[in-house]
C-alpha cells in the first residue's frame, strides 16, 4: 500500500508493528491480569491522549542500544519525567500550610488596622504583627471566620477557571504536544507564588485582595489538576499498555510522598529561618527548575505523525459539526458542563436498573469523598490554629503525618488486601461489575472517615485531634477502589468518557466543598466551631449507607477482559489489524 494513501493512522499502526508491540503485548499479558484494581484506577489519565498505535519504548530491559540509534536520554520515558515531578509535588506540599497561615496573618493585620481606625479615646491598643510569624493575637474566632470566607473566594475562583480551561488545554496538548502545557501550568503557578510574596512583603501596597489574582493565575492554567493529567498523558504516550498502570502508580506514589515530605521540609525551613517567605522563594525556584528541565531536557512524547493525526481528526470533527449544529447548539454544548453525566445512565443492555444504581451511587460516594477531602483541608488548619494554637511548623508536621499514613494505606494495605482476598481472574472471564472485596473496602474506608471525623468533633486537645486525622487518612483506600469499580460497569470504549465525568465531578467538588464547609465554619466559629465536623460526619454516614445498596457481580453487556480476548484472537488469526494493539490503561 502506498504510504500516502494509507494516511497517518495506517503509518502509525505499521510503525507499532515494526517496533514489536505485539511481542511486548504477549510478554506482559500475564502481568497485566495481576494488576491491582485500586492502583489501576488511580493510574488512569484524566485526559485521554490520542490513540497510540506505537509503543515508544522506555523499557529497554536488556540495556541494549535502541535500533533507531537514539540515545536513551533523548527518548520519551517516565524515568526522565519523574525527577521534576517529584520536585513539583514536594513544592506543592511545602507551600500548602504556609499559604493558609499567610492568608490568616494578612487578614488579621487588616482586621486589627480597622479596629485601630475605629477606636476612639484610646480604647484600642495598636498591635503590629510580624507577617508570616505565629501571632497569638490573631487566634480569635472572628479572624478565623474571615480567613475561612476569603479562602472560600480563592477556591471558587481557582476551581471555576480550572474547570473551564483544563479540558481545552488538555485537548490542545494532543495536537501541539505535552511539553508546552507542562511549562504553561508551572509558569502560572509561579505567577501565583510571586503575587503571594508581593502581598506578604508589601502589604501597604498590595492588599490581601490581590490574593484573588493569584488564584486566577493558578486557575487559568488549569492548576495542579492539569499538570497531573498531562503527566499521565505523557506516561501513556511512552509506555506500552501492559505497563501503563505501573507507570501511573509510580507517579501517584511519588505524588503522595512529595505531598507528605513537602510540609515537613517547609516546617523545617520556617523553623531555621523564622521567615515564611523563604518557603515561597523556594517554591519559585522549584518552578524555575521544573520549567528549565521540561524546556531543555525532557523530550516530547508525541511524534509529529501522532500530532498530525490528532489535528486531522479534530478538523474532521469540526467539518462534520459545522453543517449539522446551529450556533446556539454549539454555545449550549460548551456551556452545559453536565451533559457528559449521561454516561452514568446507560440506555442499552441488561440489568439496567442495577447498573444505573451502582454507577450513580459510586459516583456520588466518590464526589462526597473528594469534596470533603479537598473542602475540609483549609477548615481543619484554621480550626486547629484557633482552638489548639498550632504553629505553622506543627501544622506542617501534622499534614505530613496524615499524608504519610495515606501512602501506607495505598501502597501497603490495599495491595495486601487485593493479593490475599481477590482471586486472580481467568482468561476470558467477564467483568461483572464490582465484587465483594470492592464493596467491603468502600464500606470500610467510609467507616474510617466517619470514625476519624467523630474524633474531630469530640477532640479538645491536640493528641486526640491528631488521632482523628490518622484514622481518617485510611479512608483514602476508598477513592481508587470506587473509580476501579466504576470502570467495571462501563464498556471499554467509554472508559475515557467515564473518567472525564469523574474529572468533572471533582472540579465541581473543588468549588462546592470549600464553599459549603468554609461558609459553615465562618458562621459558627463564634458559637460552636465543631459544627462543620458534625456536617462531615452526616455526609459520610449518608455515603456509608448508600454503599450498602451497591450490588456486586452485576453482569454488564459489552464488558469483559478485553486484553485476554485480543490475545486469543491474535493467536487464532482473527485480530483486525486495522485496530491498534492497545489494551486497558
Amino acid at each position: 500500500m502506498d504510504s500516502q494513501a494509507e494516511g497517518p493512522e495506517g503509518r502509525l499502526l505499521r510503525q507499532g508493528q515494526n517496533e514489536g508491540e505485539g511481542d511486548e503485548f504477549r510478554r506482559n499479558i500475564n502481568r497485566e491480569s495481576e494488576d491491582v484494581d485500586g492502583i489501576e484506577s488511580q493510574s488512569r489519565p484524566l485526559l485521554t491522549p490520542v490513540e497510540t498505535h506505537t509503543t515508544i519504548n522506555s523499557d529497554n530491559e536488556d540495556g541494549e542500544e535502541p535500533k533507531d540509534g537514539v540515545k536513551w536520554w533523548k527518548r520519551p520515558s517516565i524515568l526522565i519525567l519523574l525527577p521534576p515531578f517529584v520536585l513539583y509535588a514536594m513544592a506543592l506540599g511545602a507551600a500548602a500550610v504556609p499559604r493558609v497561615n499567610m492568608v490568616f496573618a494578612l487578614i488579621c493585620q487588616d482586621y486589627l488596622n480597622r479596629k485601630e481606625r475605629e477606636a476612639t479615646n484610646g480604647d484600642f491598643t495598636p498591635i503590629r504583627l510580624v507577617l508570616g510569624a505565629d501571632n497569638p493575637e490573631c487566634e480569635i474566632p472572628e479572624i478565623g471566620a474571615r480567613a475561612a470566607t476569603f479562602t472560600l473566594y480563592m477556591n471558587i475562583i481557582t476551581g471555576i477557571l480550572s474547570a473551564i480551561t483544563s479540558p481545552r488545554l488538555g485537548q490542545y496538548s494532543d495536537r501541539i504536544g505535552r511539553r508546552m502545557f507542562l511549562i504553561l501550568g508551572s509558569f502560572g503557578a509561579c505567577l501565583c507564588e510571586v503575587t503571594l510574596i508581593l502581598c506578604l512583603k508589601y502589604p501597604d501596597y498590595f492588599s490581601y485582595w490581590f490574593l484573588l489574582l493569584a488564584s486566577a493565575f493558578e486557575g487559568i492554567v488549569g492548576a495542579f489538576t492539569l499538570i497531573l493529567a498531562l503527566v499521565h498523558s505523557y506516561a501513556s504516550d511512552c509506555t506500552s499498555f501492559a505497563k501503563r498502570s505501573s507507570a501511573f502508580s509510580l507517579f501517584h506514589g511519588f505524588l503522595f510522598l512529595g505531598i507528605a515530605i513537602g510540609p515537613a521540609i517547609g516546617g523545617f525551613v520556617i523553623e531555621k529561618t523564622d521567615d515564611i517567605a523563604v518557603v515561597f522563594y523556594g517554591v519559585i525556584g522549584v518552578h524555575a527548575v521544573f520549567i528549565s528541565y521540561i524546556l531543555f531536557i525532557l523530550p516530547e512524547s508525541l511524534s509529529k505523525e501522532k500530532m498530525e493525526l490528532a489535528n486531522e481528526k479534530f478538523a474532521e470533527e469540526r467539518r462534520k459539526s459545522a453543517g449539522s449544529v446551529s450556533w446556539l447548539q454549539s454555545v449550549m454544548g460548551v456551556v452545559n458542563v453536565f451533559k457528559p453525566l449521561n454516561v452514568l445512565w446507560p440506555e442499552e443492555g441488561g440489568n439496567l436498573t442495577k447498573i444505573r444504581t451502582n454507577m450513580i451511587l459510586l459516583a456520588a460516594i466518590d464526589f462526597v469523598m473528594f469534596g470533603v477531602g479537598f473542602g475540609s483541608m483549609t477548615v481543619i488548619l484554621l480550626y486547629s490554629k484557633v482552638e489548639f494554637h498550632w504553629t505553622t511548623k506543627f501544622a506542617s508536621y501534622f499534614t505530613s503525618f496524615v499524608n504519610a499514613s495515606r501512602v501506607i494505606g495505598l501502597f501497603v494495605i490495599l495491595p495486601l488486601l487485593t493479593r490475599f482476598f481477590r482471586k486472580k481472574p481467568r482468561p476470558g472471564d467477564p467483568v461483572g461489575g464490582c465484587d465483594n472485596l470492592d464493596t467491603l473496602i468502600i464500606r470500610g474506608a467510609l467507616s474510617m472517615e466517619v470514625l476519624g471525623t467523630l474524633f474531630f468533633v469530640v477532640a479538645r486537645d491536640s493528641p486526640l485531634f491528631m488521632a482523628g486525622g490518622l484514622i481518617a487518612s485510611f479512608g483514602g483506600l476508598g477513592s481508587p477502589t470506587i473509580q476501579s469499580s466504576l470502570t467495571k460497569h462501563s464498556p471499554s470504549e467509554k472508559t475515557g468518557q467515564l473518567l472525564g465525568v469523574i474529572a468533572l465531578l471533582h472540579s465541581l467538588a473543588r468549588v462546592i466543598g470549600p464553599t459549603a464547609f468554609n461558609g459553615i465554619y465562618s458562621k459558627t466559629a463564634k458559637t460552636y466551631p465543631q459544627s462543620v465536623f458534625v456536617v462531615l460526619v452526616v455526609l459520610f454516614m449518608i455515603a456509608w449507607l448508600g454503599a450498602w445498596f451497591i450490588t456486586p457481580y452485576v453482569a454488564v453487556d459489552g464488558v469483559g477482559d478485553e486484553v485476554v480476548e485480543r490475545l486469543f484472537a491474535d493467536e487464532r488469526g482473527e485480530l483486525d489489524e486495522s485496530e491498534p494493539l492497545v489494551g486497558r490503561n
